[in-house]
């Protein structure tokens, strides 16, 4: 028999360790459990050097350590076991420096979901992502309430339930599958482990309905310009998709948290393809190139979002124009928009500052369009 034991341990920068917290699948006396050991650093030790020392007086199995972080593989009569180890270094003037590893091989805990843990252990790789997405996080408000889930039936739906007991402003839910994600106008959104980013995020705009409505825009103009900096072709489609040339690679589905006094919140969905997309969809549908770390992404994305949201519950699009113009992917090219049942043609002239999108009818005319969808793929 093998065993995975996962262990996380805290300390800060003067070697007081806060807490051990460790799990093991497929071996029941051990699995998932918080220790407290009140541990401090010896004389002459360093930080990791007194982790290694901890876990060997906790777990009673001899640890060696590889790049200064705690590595072990350790055979017992009745089984063997590897430990997949987690450090947080706390200090007062940055944020926490972070080593992970796997198997004596670097592992950054985006990666965790490919390791084979049994249920006892999800809660402790959970708890792994929020403590490096925390080192990771630069805002005030955005994602500082986080909640990580391996699966849920959708982000917006568990997102929704805090948001009616009151969570802040600036809560985040972000899961590793949707087994029931959704797109705008009830689209199904697939989902595979490790492939995409799924999260929700929710804002409490005191804003009037008509300006609160714009925020798909904010959202998918604070992916765009991420995905640009990262050096995507990314555009903004009208009024809730990002694009990648002319195939889809992030959706964002917006729900309102009403109340009898009106809107309490509004729920960001998002979801971003960044691994392989499903053959059904690929073509439609596109990933971002290169290697992705979801959780630096995806706190460069809240930064950014937070950054846009600032200057949007001032004055609205207003503030955002100049943006908005540079991302718009269909500005000044012939297109199609449904509405309702009817397709309308014409040529996109840029999207007015309370959110519609301007068409340029056959006649010369412009029309603002409120609700429809931009017809992009059979």
């Amino acid at each position: 028999m093998h065993l995975h034991v996962a262990a996380a341990l805290i300390f800060n920068n003067a070697g007081e360790v806060f807490c051990v917290k460790r799990g093991a699948s497929k071996f029941q006396s051990t699995a998932f459990k918080w220790e407290f050991p009140g541990g401090k650093i010896e004389q002459g030790e360093t930080p990791a050097q007194a982790v290694v020392r901890e876990i060997k007086e906790e777990l009673g199995i001899a640890v060696e350590t590889v790049a200064d972080a705690p590595c072990v593989e350790h055979a017992y009569p009745e089984f063997s076991l590897t430990l997949h180890g987690f450090i947080c270094v706390q200090t007062n003037k940055a944020a926490p420096t972070l080593h992970e590893h796997i198997d004596q091989c670097w592992c950054a805990p985006d990666q965790l979901w490919k390791l084979d843990f049994a249920e006892a252990d999800l809660p402790l790789l959970n708890y792994l992502r929020e403590k490096a997405f925390g080192s990771y996080l630069q805002t005030d408000c955005f994602g500082r309430f986080s909640h990580f889930h391996a699966s849920c039936t959708s982000t917006n739906d568990l997102l929704l339930r805090l948001a009616e007991a009151n969570a802040p402003e600036g809560t985040l839910v972000v899961s590793e599958v949707q087994t029931a994600g959704r797109g705008r106008l009830g689209r199904n959104w697939l989902s595979e482990p490790g492939q995409g980013l799924l999260f929700s995020l929710l804002i409490r705009p005191q804003l009037p309905p008509e300006i609160a409505i714009t925020s798909p825009l904010v959202a998918g103009l604070a992916v765009t310009l991420v995905l640009r900096e990262m050096g995507n072709n990314a555009g903004l489609k009208w009024p809730n998709d990002v694009l990648i040339g002319e195939r889809k690679v992030c959706g964002i589905l917006c729900e309102a948290h009403t109340s009898a006094q009106g809107i309490e919140g509004i729920i960001i969905g998002v979801g971003l393809n960044t691994g392989e997309v499903p053959e059904a969809v690929a073509y439609r549908a596109t990933r971002i190139s290169g290697e992705i770390d979801r959780l630096v992404l995806l706190a460069k994305i809240l930064k950014q979002f937070e950054a846009l949201y600032a200057r949007w519950l001032k004055q609205g699009l207003k503030a955002l124009r100049e943006e908005l113009a540079a991302c718009d992917c269909k500005r000044d090219l012939p297109i199609t928009v449904k509405l309702s049942d009817t397709p309308t043609s014409g040529i996109a002239r840029g999207i007015r500052e309370d959110g519609a999108l301007l068409l340029e009818l056959k006649d010369g005319t412009i029309t603002p369009i409120v609700c429809g969808e931009i017809i992009q793929w059979d």
